[in-house]
């Protein structure tokens, strides 16, 4: 609703163009930009190189690797709909940074006992630790992003966040995906070279940890509800969705979050089946789905997330939503009618174009959470976003594993293309019955969640 409130924007500091929230510093702000990084360089590596633990260490066949692979991120994403049920609300009773360190240090158990399964069934059963902790850090992350910053700056902020999501997945993607290839080429066997990359990603788990526990802000900079039952702010987060915009952002979660785990889980399977049936080495092909993953669709993405994030500050975020899903759209959709993606120059501008419409509906949809999120229950609020995400990706994963082995290799692109036209037409719908606030009311702080 629209107040004659003055904003609190001047009780914070400022560093560029950013306005942060009272009590954040600038450690803290630094912080949560090595925090967007790291969070996304780790958490994507499990699902990039599980093509290579399925093929170097546990030997799966080729035509069980698309369905196994699905199955094996639908179950992690079972687990991490139980914990986001209520991780969001915990953390509006407990404050977001020991949770943030709780989950880096559980993934990084995770991480260093996942490569030694020895069976399909002892890798479901390790898949539960490194799921718990993708479960507490994006949403830990997300809900401190939304809390540091104030309303004037929320969509430049939420692009350079989306920059340091970028940088994380090109780092993983150009130096942890490297790390099998640099075992090996150091006289180890592939499979130990995949049980070491994963001991090294371990690690810088366990070093993340420590440095989120020291540089983030504690309890004392949010409004920390210790006094109420989790149950009940959990109920407050769904029924947040009488408000149709924030029901849109359940939705594009529900989309988005399918759209990252798709392209980080499917791309390079995809690349590896098709390298090594052209007879290719295993760490050339890793190396070149780096290069092709790493560089062309997060690097589209690290430059385009500035760009939406402007514009997310200038025009309503509920039309944000609509160009950002309609982008996306086209990119998926352009991907799925690829027929080899090692060659042809036509993959680079498809990737790129996807990239872009990625980081867009990351941008658009957190620009509008934030916008419309009640800051008392903002823990809950995006909590149920990303948990609304996860079904998504267990949906989708599921789903995109069964065409990868059924249909063909870049089906579940074309999947993900129909999910975003749907999602695209849904916020032109809202658009046009519940725009919303001004976005000049809202830069202005006259709108108060």
């Amino acid at each position: 609703m629209i107040t004659n409130v003055a904003s609190a924007d001047d009780t914070g500091i400022r560093i560029g163009p950013y306005y942060f929230a009272p009590k954040i510093t600038r450690i803290n702000a630094v912080t949560l930009m090595f925090a967007a990084m790291s969070s996304l360089m780790i958490l994507t590596f499990v699902n990039f190189v599980q093509g290579y633990v399925l093929s170097e260490i546990l030997q799966i066949p080729k035509s069980e690797q698309g369905k196994l692979t699905g199955n094996l991120a639908a179950f992690q994403e079972i687990v991490v709909i139980i914990v986001m049920s209520f991780i969001g609300s915990v953390s509006d009773k407990t404050g977001r940074r020991i949770l943030y360190t709780i989950g880096f240090v559980i993934l990084g158990i995770g991480y260093a006992i996942y490569p030694l399964a020895d069976s399909v069934e002892q890798m479901y059963i390790f898949r539960i630790i490194v799921a718990t902790g993708s479960a507490i850090i994006p949403v830990t992350l997300s809900a401190c992003t939304q809390d540091y910053v104030m309303e004037r700056s929320r969509g430049k902020w939420l692009g350079l966040t989306s920059v340091g999501n970028g940088l994380g997945v090109i780092l993983m993607s150009t130096v942890l995906a490297r790390l099998p290839k640099i075992f090996t080429e150091a006289g180890y066997d592939s499979a130990d070279a995949g049980i070491y990359a994963f001991w090294a990603t371990g690690a810088m788990c366990m070093m993340f940890a420590v440095i989120m526990q020291i540089g983030l802000a504690g309890p004392e900079t949010m409004k920390v509800r210790p006094r109420e039952p989790v149950m009940k702010l959990m109920r407050e987060g769904f029924g947040a969705a009488r408000n149709p915009r924030i029901a849109l952002t359940y939705f594009a979660g529900f989309a988005l979050r399918g759209d990252l785990v798709v392209v980080g889980t499917f791309f390079s399977l995809w690349v590896i089946q098709e390298g090594t049936d052209q007879g290719m080495p295993i760490g050339e092909v890793m190396a070149r789905s780096g290069i092709l993953f790493g560089l062309a669709i997060q690097g589209a993405a690290f430059c385009w997330a500035p760009v939406m994030g402007w514009m997310c500050d200038r025009i309503n975020r509920t039309a944000a939503t609509v160009i950002s899903f309609s982008l996306a759209a086209v990119g998926y959709m352009a991907m799925g009618a690829i027929d080899d993606p090692l060659h042809g120059w036509i993959v680079i501008p498809v990737c790129i174009i996807l990239g872009m419409g990625e980081t867009s509906n990351v941008v658009a949809g957190g620009a509008l959470l934030g916008q419309e999120a009640p800051a008392r229950i903002r823990g809950s609020v995006v909590g149920v976003f990303n948990w609304c995400g996860a079904i998504g990706i267990m949906v989708f994963v599921s789903l995109g594993g069964y065409l990868f082995d059924h249909a063909y290799r870049a089906a579940p692109f074309t999947m993900m293309g129909i999910v975003n036209v749907i999602v695209a037409i849904a916020a032109f719908i809202v658009w046009k019955t519940s725009p919303g606030p001004r976005i000049e009311d809202v830069l202005a702080g006259r709108v108060q969640a």
